[in-house]
């Protein structure tokens, strides 16, 4: 497995998410008024039983992540969080959600939030997970999990937060995953050539 030289710089944002569920809409936050891209009404509507508290700005942000239903409700919950056209968090990025093919123009280390259906996962021998998903578009893309961050969400599950990680190998399923995005450097499912890697700070798997 490639090393991951930014796992060290994310710790802060891995331990909110992977830690204390509590905390997981806190990814930076303010200044949103200015947001073109914010969900819709309707969509925010859909979401409406997810829970909201107060951030540092007093506007109301999603604080419980890991309530999301779908993959789709975590995606709109985070757009509220994080709108995509503004740069927010701990390192001043824009959060790049990425549901079909990566763009080619898009940055090694970037912060995204990857959608896809689960084409193959399993555990890795030295522990944390591996999965091939496939995204809108039928492109592939690689992530992966260290055993740092996949201890975390279980600590984090015993501890009482709802679960994250239900059927995380089952094909077919859902993988919505927060990390880092690693550049073209993983390994096709087929074992020939290269996909786009990210390296995992937070999952869940979904039915949809």
């Amino acid at each position: 497995m490639p090393r991951l030289p930014l796992l060290l710089r994310f710790a802060a944002i891995a331990l909110l998410l992977a830690v204390a569920p509590s905390a997981c809409g806190k990814l930076g936050l303010g200044g949103h008024s200015t947001s073109k891209e914010l969900p819709s009404p309707r969509e925010l509507k859909s979401i409406r039983y997810m829970s909201q508290a107060p951030g540092p700005d007093g506007r109301k942000v999603f604080n419980h992540l890991e309530q999301a239903k779908s993959c789709r409700d975590l995606a709109v919950a985070m757009r509220w969080d994080r709108p995509p056209d503004l740069r927010a968090g701990p390192f001043d990025q824009k959060m790049v959600y990425i549901s079909s093919q990566v763009p080619t123009s898009l940055p090694k280390d970037s912060e995204v939030l990857v959608t896809g259906v689960i084409r193959r996962g399993q555990p890795l021998a030295a522990g944390g997970s591996v999965w091939s998903l496939r995204l809108k578009d039928g492109s592939e893309l690689q992530a992966v999990e260290s055993a740092q961050y996949t201890e975390k969400q279980e600590e984090a599950q015993q501890g009482g937060g709802k679960a994250t990680m239900i059927h995380p190998f089952t094909p077919g399923r859902m993988l919505c995953a927060y990390g880092v995005y690693q550049g073209d450097i993983g390994l096709a499912l087929s074992g020939h050539g290269h996909v786009p890697l990210v390296s995992v700070l937070f999952a869940m798997d979904r039915v949809r």
